[in-house]
């Protein structure tokens, strides 16, 4: 019961975080941001008292929705576009959003990272050629921006399309060889980097069901051995997200999660994505991806 009462507190933080026009802010006083928006719908999602409040928010991220249909981080900046997958995934969560997610993710479908062939003097050590997505327009593409994006065009249907069985190919490249992901990287000067539980996560999700697990194996382990001892709220959520698409069980990790949101108490309050993200993972047990209904 007490714990359910720290959920319960945990939603209250995030709908203090509302704004009169619809939609969320990150922080107390400050502004509005699709992201934690759209974090906040999906967390709030499956709570019928919320839903004039999830309806709003998702009206809200409208106005963030250019005309071809990426949803940018602010106005001005138009090459933001990263929060469009995000967006795409809260607007799924709902109804009458079908045409707003639709644009989003014919958007998605036709941009890119910026790519170019491999030179043989070239210092990285994964393949520049294969395409993902960036988090800003005309940069090269990067783990999180591909994962999630793979994860909003999955959940949108489009699961056996090219660009993300492209993007599949590009996540295995980026996979370090000792097991595990980071920022998208492999090796610089011949010199394998190091892996991060986040976005080691991330792919993770976006794999399920697109690799073979003999592929992640070495990854698997990876997470499996960071995740007892994770503390922070993005690498433990994205940690155990990605455990979960691949049906591996983390023992305790209520307790854990609850641990993590108690630490505000020591470090201040988290931003909305994260508490937000804490609470599906609560919710769900980890279970991200049945949550969004992702195939």
């Amino acid at each position: 019961m007490e714990s359910e009462t720290f959920i319960a507190k945990s939603v209250e933080i995030i709908l203090n975080r509302m704004l009169p026009g619809g939609g969320f802010a990150q922080r107390d006083n400050s502004v509005f941001r699709p992201d934690a928006t759209a974090w906040a719908i999906i967390a709030l999602s499956d709570e019928k008292p919320h839903s004039s409040i999830i309806q709003s928010a998702c009206r809200r991220m409208l106005e963030n929705q250019i005309s071809d249909g990426r949803v940018v981080l602010s106005e001005g900046l138009d090459t933001a576009w990263w929060p469009t997958p995000i967006a795409a995934l809260a607007w799924k969560k709902t109804t009458g959003f079908e045409s707003a997610t639709s644009a989003a993710v014919n958007f998605m479908l036709s941009a890119s990272g910026l790519h170019f062939p491999r030179d043989k003097d070239t210092v990285v050590g994964h393949d520049t050629i294969i395409r993902g997505w960036s988090w800003i327009e005309n940069t090269h593409s990067w783990i999180e921006p591909t994962c999630l994006t793979v994860l909003a065009l999955r959940a949108a249907g489009y699961r056996d399309h090219a660009r993300v069985h492209e993007a599949s190919k590009m996540i295995l490249d980026r996979q370090l060889k000792s097991g595990g992901w980071n920022y998208g990287n492999t090796s610089v000067f011949q010199k394998e980097l190091l892996p991060m539980p986040d976005h080691t996560g991330q792919a993770l999700c976006a794999l399920s069901g697109m690799a073979q697990r003999l592929e992640l194996q070495k990854s698997i382990n990876y997470a499996k051995g960071q995740i007892t001892s994770l503390t922070s709220p993005l690498s433990l959520c994205w940690c155990l997200f990605g455990l979960k698409a691949w049906a591996v069980e983390t023992a305790g990790i209520r307790k854990k999660i609850l641990h993590a949101l108690s630490l505000q108490e020591k470090y201040g309050p988290y931003d909305t994505t994260l508490i937000a993200k804490l609470v599906i993972a609560y919710k769900t047990e980890g279970d991200l991806l049945g949550f969004l209904s992702i195939g």
